[in-house]
């Protein structure tokens, strides 16, 4: 996908002045974000040792009994590979028993890697902030989500190198809610000793979101930020980064905008970002779409 070279942020209006007064941007903890399906580091495994041994034992004994000899050169393959020449096993109850005291084993092996797993995510999570924008400043649903219901504005940043955005990432959209770890991932480590560092793809969690919001075409930028100790209260969570006054291309203004704010943030403009053009949203009389009329500072229309 092609790097965009600007990004929206939608606000409510007090946000939206208060970002634009300072030249910052609040850079949050994804544990603040209020989504249930956000990972943060309040998130736990969908799975326990439990049910990791009771599917690493199911899925051998499918390959023990399988027609097909299985693939792979981990020593748990070859065992199995061995046991089907010998026909080692003259029943699937029996064949659980012995299955059952050697996954056991394994399982307990790989817990102190699991719990090592686990404070790596907590204590990458606690210092994760994330901005998140999105392509499209014309989208009714996010005027109506993050945008105070079209009261509000959105801003358009400048993004790429030499900026304070300089490398999003596009959100991916899936039917399948992002884990820490999955349980096939986990039993393709313990049965086909597969290598896989499962911290390196930590960043990678937080690009995923439902298909119900392909809509949004999101974009995130990540940091994550060292050396300092943490707020005690999670609602503290969060960065201001300053952006340059240079980096604001344009802002749209919301239908239902009080007048009185949105002359607030024309001031603004004129005094601070004189490049940024300013766009005043309007319905159309036949659909349910967003047009956008330029304006100047006063909040008067710029004939075409």
């Amino acid at each position: 996908m092609n790097q965009p070279t600007s990004l929206v942020k939608f606000t409510d209006p007090e946000a939206g002045i208060r970002i634009l007064s300072d030249s910052r941007l609040r850079w949050s903890s994804p544990a603040l974000f209020e989504d249930p399906f956000e990972l943060s580091h309040h998130s736990t495994l969908n799975f326990d040792s439990r049910k990791l041994l009771a599917s690493c034992v199911k899925s051998t004994m499918g390959l023990i009994f399988s027609r097909d000899d299985p693939l792979g050169t981990s020593p748990l393959i070859k065992a199995i590979r061995r046991w089907r020449t010998e026909e080692r096993f003259d029943n699937e109850e029996e064949a659980q028993e012995v299955l059952s005291e050697l996954l056991t084993s394994m399982v307990q092996h790989r817990e102190p890697e699991m719990l090592r797993l686990m404070k790596d995510w907590r204590d990458y999570t606690r210092r994760l902030r994330i901005l998140c924008l999105t392509e499209k400043h014309e989208e009714n649903a996010l005027w109506r989500r993050y945008a105070d219901n079209h009261k509000g504005l959105a801003i358009r940043f400048a993004c790429g190198d030499e900026t304070s955005l300089p490398k999003p990432q596009a959100v991916r959209y899936t039917d399948t809610k992002p884990e820490i770890t999955p349980l096939a991932e986990q039993m393709d480590i313990l049965m086909n000793g597969t290598k896989v560092e499962v911290q390196e793809s930590f960043p990678d969690k937080f690009l995923s979101k439902s298909k119900a919001d392909i809509k949004e075409r999101e974009w995130r930028v990540i940091r994550h930020i060292e050396g300092c100790d943490l707020p005690e209260q999670e609602a503290h969570w969060y960065e201001e980064v300053p952006f340059q006054q240079s980096e604001v291309r344009a802002i749209y203004f919301g239908v239902a905008m009080d007048s009185k704010l949105k002359q607030d943030v024309c001031n603004l403009a004129k005094r601070r970002y004189p490049k940024a053009k300013l766009f005043q949203a309007r319905t159309q009389n036949s659909n349910f779409e967003l047009e956008f009329d330029r304006i100047d500072s006063n909040g008067e229309l710029v004939q075409q």
